[in-house]
């Protein structure tokens, strides 16, 4: 079996667990409260139907494919960003003066991203506004992956009523760590043909990885809710039985 097929089953594998479980949230009532991860599966799925249709529409060697490709990375990325800033709300949802200074210091990560994106245009003319999504996507990218480095350290240290988060939190840093370990495994090997292979193995299975860690903090914080519930029924229960034989 060729690496590309490979590839391909667990890309689609993870597709599959990311439409299970966008359904199950929306079915079991959690998209409200779980806003942010349903939000990123939406953009997730909306990206991979998009880059999808065009693939098949004009072939991967495209420049329509190119540009589909980088902006809906694009789309992405910020989605990523904007799940990170809302989960550092929730990290600090006991400790509002924490959050106005971390909505601050999230800011100015935003800004000098994109500051840093621009300064490393200035000398390319051509094709600025294709290039600059491409660096932008790139720089908060890294960003993400360092903010939500941050965030879990943050759940660890700090005290927080919802226990699913760290696992989110967790998920996330999984999805973050594939695309981050295979281009530097692939600038290690020089392009190598080995530690690009790798590379495209890791990103589906960090996809699959997050997926499964997510589905596993919902079903949990679903099952935690339900046994204070039935303690609640049983004791309605003993409480009418007590009053009946009374």
């Amino acid at each position: 079996m060729s690496g590309k097929v490979v590839s391909d089953v667990f890309s689609y594998l993870g597709y599959t667990l990311e439409v299970c479980l966008f359904v199950y949230l929306v079915a079991r009532g959690h998209a409200r409260r779980l806003w942010e991860i349903v939000l990123y599966l939406a953009m997730s799925l909306g990206v991979a139907g998009a880059r999808s249709y065009t693939l098949h529409l004009y072939g991967f060697s495209s420049i329509k494919y190119y540009y589909s490709y980088w902006i809906t990375d694009f789309l992405l990325v910020f989605t990523a960003f904007t799940v990170v800033v809302f989960l550092f709300r929730r990290a600090c949802a006991q400790h509002p003066e924490m959050w106005r200074h971390l909505r601050l210091l999230l800011g100015v990560v935003f800004f000098v991203v994109t500051v840093i994106s621009l300064l490393s245009l200035s000398n390319s003319k051509e094709q600025i506004y294709s290039l600059f999504i491409i660096q932008f996507s790139q720089n908060l990218y890294f960003a993400c992956l360092v903010l939500n480095t941050l965030l879990y350290l943050l759940v660890l240290k700090t005290e927080i009523a919802d226990d699913r988060l760290g696992l989110l939190v967790c998920g996330l840093g999984i999805e973050f760590a594939g695309p981050a370990a295979g281009l530097a495994l692939i600038y290690l090997t020089r392009g190598a043909e080995i530690g690009r292979l790798v590379g495209v193995y890791l990103v589906p299975l960090c996809d699959i990885g997050m997926i499964l860690t997510w589905f596993y903090a919902v079903s949990r914080t679903s099952e935690a809710t339900k046994a204070p519930q039935s303690k609640v029924r049983a004791s309605r229960i003993l409480a009418e039985e007590s009053a009946t034989n009374f």
